[in-house]
C-alpha cells in the first residue's frame, strides 16, 4: 500500500495519503480499523467527496457531499419516511439542529428508531464507497469532535468489510488483489477471526476449497457460484485475514504428496460436477415426490451398491443429492490413485442410469424426460471438464 506520511503540525495530528489505485477500499478500512486508531478518513473523487469518523478503530459516522446521500434523501429513497416528512423537516433544518432529532419531533420516527436509521444512513455510505476504485485518500489521526461521535455501527469491522465487498463490481480490483487465475491461498487458520464472520452458505464453500494446493481456476470450476462471484468471495477471505498467499517454493516443497493431493483436487471436480447433477435431479424430484425423494435416492443408491460394494459405506444423497467426496475418498483409500478414479466416476455413471431408469419406471415418461435433460446437460459439462 503505497502511502505518504505528514509529520505532525501544530494541531499534532498525524496525516496518511495516498491513491486507492494501489491498493481497494476495503483493504485501506481492513488496515485503519485493524489499527485501533482514532481520526477521519476522507476520500475524494472529482467533486464527490466522503468522510468517514473512526473512533477506537470502529466507524462511528460518515458524511458525504453527494445530496443522494444525506439522512433525509437514504430514508426516504429506503422508504422509513414519507415524502411530507421529508419535506416538513427540510423546512426545520438549523445550524446546530440534526435531521434526526427534527424527525422525532415530527412523529416520522419514535425514538428508538433513531439509532437504526443513523446507522443506515452511514452505512449507505460506505457501501457506496465501497464501490470506488479511483481517487486520493487522507487518513488524519486526532481525536474526533463531541458532534461526530453520533453513532458506533452496530455491527463488527469484518461483516462491515465483508458486506461491502459484496456490494463490488469490479473484476480488475479483484484480480489484482489475487494476483492471477493459477494464485494458490492456504487457511491462515484464524478461527478467533472466523467466529466473529458471518460468512453465507457460499462463502463457506468457497472457503473450504482453500486447501493450499488448489489454484483459484480450479477453486471456481469446482465452486457452486459464478467465477466472478467466487474470485470476489476469495478476495474478502483474503481482506479479512481467513485465507493467505501460498509462499513461493511452498506447493513444490510438498513433493509427491502435493501431485497426490492434485489428483485428489481433479477428482474431486468431476464428482463435482456429478453432485451438482444429482443435486438438480434431487430438487426437481422434491417438488414432484415431496420427502418421499430421500427413499427414492436411497433405493437408487442400494442398487448400485450391490455392484461396487464398500465405496458407498456412509454415503447418502439426503444433503440435496450430493455424495460425500471425502467419504467416498477413504472407503476407497487402499487401492492405486488411477483405479480410484476409474471405480468412483464408473459408480457414479451407474447411479445416474439407475436414476434414470428409476425415475421411469415409478413416474412416468413426462419425469423421464426432465430428469434425461438434467443427466445430458450434466454430462455435457463432464466431457467439457
Amino acid at each position: 500500500m503505497s502511502q505518504e506520511l505528514d509529520r505532525p503540525g501544530e494541531d499534532d495530528s498525524l496525516v496518511i495519503r495516498g491513491e486507492i489505485e494501489t491498493t481497494s477500499v476495503p483493504e485501506l478500512l481492513r488496515s485503519i480499523l485493524g489499527s485501533g486508531e482514532t481520526g477521519v478518513l476522507t476520500v475524494r473523487l472529482g467533486e464527490g467527496v466522503k468522510s468517514i469518523f473512526i473512533l477506537n478503530g470502529r466507524v462511528a459516522f460518515a458524511a458525504s457531499n453527494n445530496v443522494d446521500e444525506r439522512m433525509g434523501e437514504v430514508l426516504l429513497m429506503r422508504g422509513k419516511i414519507t415524502v411530507r416528512n421529508f419535506v416538513e423537516a427540510s423546512k426545520r433544518i438549523r445550524p446546530g439542529l440534526r435531521l434526526g432529532s427534527i424527525l422525532v419531533e415530527l412523529g416520522a420516527l419514535e425514538p428508538e428508531e433513531l439509532m437504526p436509521a443513523v446507522e443506515l444512513h452511514v452505512k449507505s455510505i460506505l457501501m457506496d464507497l465501497f464501490t470506488w476504485t479511483r481517487g486520493e485518500y487522507t487518513f488524519v489521526i486526532k481525536e474526533l469532535d463531541e458532534r461526530d461521535r453520533v453513532a458506533t455501527l452496530n455491527m463488527t469491522t469484518e461483516n462491515l468489510i465483508l458486506e461491502g465487498i459484496r456490494n463490488t463490481h469490479s473484476w480488475q480490483q479483484v484480480i489484482r488483489a489475487l494476483g492471477d487465475v493459477e494464485s494458490v491461498f492456504t487457511p491462515t487458520g484464524s478461527n478467533e477471526s472466523h467466529y466473529r464472520i458471518d460468512l453465507t452458505e457460499d462463502e463457506q464453500e468457497v472457503l473450504a476449497h482453500v486447501t493450499g494446493r488448489a489454484t483459484v481456476e480450479q477453486i471456481c470450476d469446482v465452486s457452486y457460484t459464478s467465477s466472478f462471484e467466487t474470485c470476489r468471495i476469495l478476495w474478502a477471505l483474503l481482506v479479512l485475514g481467513l485465507i493467505r498467499r501460498g509462499q513461493a517454493g511452498e506447493r513444490a516443497a510438498l513433493g509427491e504428496g502435493a501431485r497426490q493431493k492434485e489428483r485428489e483436487l481433479d477428482l474431486e471436480g468431476i464428482v463435482e460436477k456429478f453432485n451438482q447433477m444429482f443435486n438438480r435431479i434431487y430438487g426437481f424430484l422434491r417438488g414432484r415426490m415431496g420427502e418421499g425423494v430421500d427413499r427414492f435416492m436411497d433405493g437408487c443408491l442400494e442398487e448400485v451398491s450391490r455392484q461396487y460394494g464398500a465405496l458407498f459405506d456412509g454415503v447418502d444423497l439426503k444433503q440435496y443429492g450430493r455424495a460425500d467426496f471425502e467419504q467416498m475418498l477413504a472407503n476407497v483409500a487402499d487401492l492405486p490413485a488411477e483405479q480410484r478414479k476409474s471405480v468412483m466416476v464408473s459408480a457414479l455413471n451407474e447411479l445416474v442410469y439407475v436414476i434414470q431408469l428409476a425415475v421411469r419406471t415409478q413416474l412416468g415418461a413426462q419425469e423421464e424426460a426432465v430428469v434425461s435433460g438434467i443427466i445430458k446437460d450434466g454430462l455435457r459439462k463432464l466431457g467439457a471438464g
